[in-house]
């Protein structure tokens, strides 16, 4: 009796012993920036070497601090595929090769992930069955970044980028059928020679993927579409095993769009295991206070729909951003708010207008670095806001002088005040804010035309845009004091009365503001 009691303890310990080894351990760690690192670690009884697992969109997106793009660097390219790794590639668009200390650098000034985009077309070659395939040695180079990248214990989010020759949609059924077999072959290979790739490395489906029947436009069947490639995608990485099995996956809206359409049309995928999906996209606001709450308020309404967290894997500033005392400014306010409704941001760096690291001589801007990694939300004055009818005049703008004239074809409104379809500049302001909430049926619409007059009522300097825009900081030209502005769209023609109807409803609100 003894000997089985003594039997069944020895037992009971080589069993404990097993699942402890066998369990995955999580413990938190806090970086000296402050953010947690929720790091889950399976020890190898026969190696002893640790290797991160169990990794879920969740507890990233609670550990993530703030995230940056290694932009225009493997997602250079030039011309058409040849066959070969086109490894020369990754510095013609001006930046460097990519070291571990350029990686190193980004690690000590607090970005706790790196968004890598990679252009994968333009490094293939077609095998003897007609199918694309990535290079070999185009893999090994991305897989040597991305080893730059875990070395300094950073998370990575490996995307494809300027991949929009294969990757779109909006297209016919023989069409989305070569689609689909490229996104199988393409992402199959970057699966397999990632599939022993701890899960701190995240794969990014698509990159503002196109529609191709309305470019850069709302399309349902593109969204639909997009649907559909997002769920291939989550399907083949999954099939490669390994760490794929596990590992977080990042989906794209249609164009990575945050309009409310885009949104409303997303379908997050299937998924064989919980809570390893999360989707994506892109805001690049220029407004630098309370003007980016809409967005961010819709977005984690969105998540809340979906089930899952959103990521913004883009977003930033000019270089040349007016006024330039506001870039920094505009970077801690993006970043409060945007935390404030439980999202992560990527900042979007190309190493040239968009820059905040220079990967040459590893040095900052210190004062935008310091506003993303210690934000503060910004709250400015209301501004001018034009919320009822008598604000307006259903005319549209003359685009040789700015004058007002009839417009009984398209359809456009102008800002106005007193009748005259001017708006007042105060005294001494040299920045213009212009702001558009568009929401339903006119999320098309944009401003379209700025005239800036003097007082004598001459041009002294215009801003047109064929597409239009929705948020700007624009320059006001020497002499000016008045401007006027027209608002339409683009895609289609507008009625007087569905104007009169949104203004009524606010789903149609210009804000204008001068600093």
């Amino acid at each position: 009796m003894f000997r089985i009691k003594k039997f069944r303890v020895i037992i009971g310990f080589l069993l404990s012993i097993i699942l402890f080894f066998s369990m995955p351990q999580f413990f938190e760690a806090v970086s000296e920036h402050g953010y947690s690192l929720f790091i889950a670690s399976k020890v190898s009884a026969a190696s002893g070497k640790k290797t991160e697992t169990q990794l879920t969109a969740s507890s990233f997106a609670k550990s993530m601090n703030v995230g940056w793009n290694l932009g225009n660097s493997l997602d250079s390219h030039y011309q058409e595929p040849t066959g070969d790794a086109n490894l020369g590639q990754e510095t013609i668009w001006g930046q460097p090769k990519i070291t571990k200390e350029q990686i190193g650098y980004v690690k000590s000034l607090g970005f706790d992930t790196i968004r890598v985009p990679v252009s994968w077309y333009y490094h293939t070659y077609t095998d003897a069955n007609g199918n694309l395939r990535v290079h070999p040695d185009w893999l090994k180079r991305v897989k040597e970044v991305v080893g730059y990248c875990l070395s300094n214990d950073m998370y990575v989010i490996l995307d494809s980028h300027h991949d929009g020759k294969i990757f779109h949609a909006g297209v016919s059924a023989s069409e989305f059928d070569k689609i689909k077999a490229d996104v199988t072959s393409i992402w199959s290979d970057i699966s397999m020679y990632f599939a022993d790739t701890d899960t701190r490395v995240m794969f990014e489906a698509f990159n503002e993927p196109d529609n191709y029947e309305k470019y850069w436009q709302f399309g349902k069947k593109a969204a639909s579409q997009i649907n559909e490639l997002n769920q291939l995608f989550v399907n083949v990485v999954r099939s490669t095993g390994g760490y794929n099995s596990e590992r977080i996956l990042v989906l794209p809206t249609l164009l990575d769009g945050n309009g409310e359409k885009f949104l409303d049309a997303f379908v997050l995928p299937k998924d064989t295991v919980p809570d390893r999906l999360m989707a994506t996209v892109h805001f690049y606001p220029q407004f630098f206070d309370q003007g980016v709450e809409p967005v961010f308020a819709r977005l984690e309404s969105f998540s809340k729909r979906i089930g899952a967290p959103v990521i913004i894997g883009e977003w930033g500033t000019k270089t040349g951003y007016k006024p330039s005392s506001l870039r920094s400014v505009h970077a801690g306010n993006y970043v409060a708010r945007a935390k404030a409704h439980g999202l992560n941001c990527i900042y979007w760096d190309n190493g040239s207008d968009f820059a905040i690291i220079d990967r040459k001589k590893l040095t900052c801007s210190q004062a935008m670095i310091d506003a993303i990694m210690h934000p503060a939300a910004f709250t400015s004055s209301e501004g001018e806001t034009f919320s009822e009818w008598k604000d307006f005049l259903f005319m549209t703008v003359d685009q040789s002088s700015g004058a007002l004239k009839e417009d009984p074809n398209w359809g456009t409104l102008v800002c106005s005040r007193d009748g005259t379809g001017l708006v007042s500049i105060p005294e001494g302001a040299s920045t213009m804010s212009l702001q558009l909430l568009c929401y339903g049926d006119m999320n098309t619409h944009a401003f379209h035309y700025v005239y800036f007059f003097d007082k004598n009522k001459g041009l002294v300097g215009n801003k047109n845009s064929w597409d239009g825009f929705t948020d700007s900081m624009i320059d006001i030209p020497e002499g000016a004091v008045s401007v006027r502005i027209g608002i339409n769209s683009s895609t289609r023609k507008t009625k007087k009365k569905e104007y009169q109807e949104a203004i009524k409803k606010k789903t149609l609100v210009p804000i204008v503001k001068f600093y």
